[in-house]
């Protein structure tokens, strides 16, 4: 069984109920492949990057699997503002929309569509100008200018080639950031070698140097620099 997001944004949880943890979200026009029915709820993996969770039935349009390949190759532009009304629907930044024309990729836009989502508020999980977490907001931003990217920064930081040093950065380069145990848990994107832009409280651009990312309203710093990658689109 295959279904399609036929909703602005649905919420897609760890587990089969409301209180628990929200995971990812599928955004208008997201196919996916049910892999459990359960009391209401739906276990499902998302075509775009494999996220799995739970969603609500009633939520669920289901669609027949030749329907499924047909949209899974189809070309499509990208929501690049904030908020888009499409026929009638409010539309997210980053919301797929099906299109018999080919897509049109500006690369020089990736940092513009980046600006466009400040102040938005951080929420774990979150997918969407309601609420985006950090590897989320870099998801996003790529998939505008045409880059497929995992959901999580542990799994985005095995893409693309390093960059070994902030002074040999770029515009667009996406710094990783990691724990006391060395595990990647943070994301975001450099706009110069000096300033990011991520999603930590909020979409917020703070300085960078070579220990990490630091916050002038704190005055310390709040993310530990591991790794920087250039991505391209293939």
């Amino acid at each position: 069984m295959y279904g399609i997001c036929t909703l602005s944004v649905v919420s897609v949880r760890r587990e089969p109920s409301h209180e628990s943890e929200l995971v990812t979200e599928l955004l208008f026009n997201d196919i996916y492949e049910v892999i459990e029915e359960r009391g209401g709820w739906i276990y499902i993996k998302m075509e775009y990057d494999g996220y799995e969770g739970w969603i609500r039935s009633l939520q669920h349009f289901e669609i027949d699997e030749d329907a499924f390949k047909s949209l899974a190759s189809r070309e499509y532009s990208v929501v690049n503002s904030p908020i888009e009304l499409y026929d009638s629907k409010i539309l997210t930044f980053g919301t797929s929309i099906y299109t018999s024309r080919s897509r049109c990729i500006e690369s020089n836009s990736f940092i513009n569509n980046a600006l466009s989502l400040l102040d938005v508020p951080y929420r774990w999980g979150g997918r969407s100008v309601f609420g985006i977490d950090c590897s989320a907001f870099v998801q996003l931003c790529a998939k505008t200018v045409g880059i497929r990217l995992p959901r999580d920064a542990s799994q985005q930081v095995e893409m693309g080639e390093d960059v070994y040093f902030l002074t040999e950065t770029q515009p667009g380069d996406i710094a990783f950031f990691e724990n006391e145990e060395h595990r990647i848990v943070h994301v975001g994107i450099l706009l110069d070698n000096e300033r990011i832009i991520h999603a930590s409280g909020k979409v917020r651009i703070d300085a960078i140097d070579h220990t990490g990312i630091f916050n002038k309203e704190l005055g310390r710093h709040t993310h530990l620099l591991s790794t920087i990658k250039r991505i391209t689109a293939l």
